[in-house]
């Protein structure tokens, strides 16, 4: 009798503690979704910003009216970005490189080829100070889709 007390005690014990660490992996994942969903501050953190949205829809014929990525802060550059995006039902995923904040030509007529509902992404952004080793900003990447309205 002794014996199965001590055994339920233990098993106890550990479902128990399991219990205990699943709870917080829970909500270590439920802080970690909300930070990636928040909306930036434009006083504290560092954005990326394209046509001066951080993301959403845009519309065709503004697609293209800048060339380049832009930054809420003054005193940094970006030094380098990568445009992503599929097309239609195609896997494959398409990736342009820019070594500065402009959209390359590749970039500029892969984007004149998007469609209405076409999803793309700057992503991998890096910024300096000048002569400052790169790095990433708070809000380092852009996820936009095309207006459905293309004229």
């Amino acid at each position: 009798m002794l014996l199965k007390l001590k055994t339920m005690k233990k098993i106890f014990l550990i479902i128990s503690l399991l219990f205990a660490i699943i709870i917080q992996v829970d909500a270590q994942n439920q802080n970690n979704n909300q930070n990636q969903k928040r909306q930036p501050d434009m006083q504290k953190d560092t954005v990326v910003l394209f046509q001066g949205f951080f993301g959403g829809p845009i519309k065709f014929d503004d697609l293209l009216k800048q060339d380049s990525l832009t930054l809420n802060k003054t005193g940094l550059k970006i030094v380098s970005f990568k445009l992503v995006y599929r097309n239609g039902s195609d896997t494959t995923l398409n990736k342009y490189e820019s070594k500065n904040n402009k959209l390359t030509t590749e970039m500029q007529t892969a984007m004149k080829l998007f469609k209405p509902g076409q999803n793309f992404a700057f992503v991998d952004v890096k910024v300096s100070i000048k002569g400052g080793t790169p790095f990433r900003p708070t809000f380092d990447r852009i996820e936009m889709f095309v207006d459905q309205e293309k004229k």
